[in-house]
């Protein structure tokens, strides 16, 4: 009597399954890394700027931002959408006037981001409106802003328009020296297949040129 053993071939769709189990694990292990350094950042930069505000209430000379201020400044943001990450720098100059109730800032800012091979230059023109938050040296600040996107994979490039607004707030360290921290809402016009929106956390610092003067204050009796 014979018996025939016929062996099964393995099951090549569950080790698949279980493979692509173990890769979107990592993969989200990966994003909450990046995700957890982004919020301790902003919770170090928002404490922070917290202490400046205390601090700079009860001392007796305030640093403030001054007509003619000139703003050169650095920021960087990450922002990740179904793993992958978009990395961003960005340099920025602006200057200073008065204006009612605040300052008027005209500034312009170039940015350099890259999601995996895809490489664009963001060129854009703000014009802000800012004021100091009651006698500190904190400075919330809205702006609204626009200009050109050239986005580059390989040989081909292709040319996009981002328009939106800002909201944030610098902390004045010194006359010199500031921290920055702001909300950016971008819609991109002109997209070969549909517009659509973006939103940022960009957290930066600052140098301050002609702003040399702080305001005293007068000791309380």
């Amino acid at each position: 009597m014979r018996f025939d053993m016929a062996t099964q071939p393995p099951d090549l769709s569950f080790r698949r399954n279980l493979f692509c189990k173990f890769i979107n694990r990592a993969r989200l292990k990966k994003d909450s890394c990046r995700m957890t350094f982004v919020i301790i950042l902003l919770h170090m930069t928002i404490g922070f700027t917290q202490n400046v505000f205390s601090q700079s209430s009860d001392s007796s000379s305030i640093i403030t931002l001054k007509s003619g201020a000139i703003e050169l400044g650095l920021a960087g943001s990450l922002m990740i959408v179904e793993g992958s990450s978009r990395t961003t720098l960005a340099a920025r100059i602006g200057v200073f006037k008065s204006a009612p109730y605040g300052l008027f800032g005209i500034e312009t800012e170039l940015a350099y981001s890259r999601v995996n091979a895809l490489n664009w230059l963001d060129w854009e023109g703000l014009l802000s409106w800012q004021r100091a938050l009651k006698k500190s040296s904190v400075y919330p600040f809205i702006a609204l802003g626009g200009g050109l996107r050239q986005e580059h994979l390989g040989s081909f490039s292709q040319a996009r328009y981002p328009l939106g607004i800002n909201l944030g707030m610098r902390a004045l360290l010194a006359p010199q020296a500031a921290i920055r921290v702001e909300y950016k809402f971008r819609r991109i016009l002109k997209d070969a297949v549909a517009n659509f929106s973006e939103h940022h956390i960009v957290v930066g610092c600052s140098i301050f040129f002609k702003n040399h003067a702080t305001e005293q204050t007068k000791p309380k009796r």
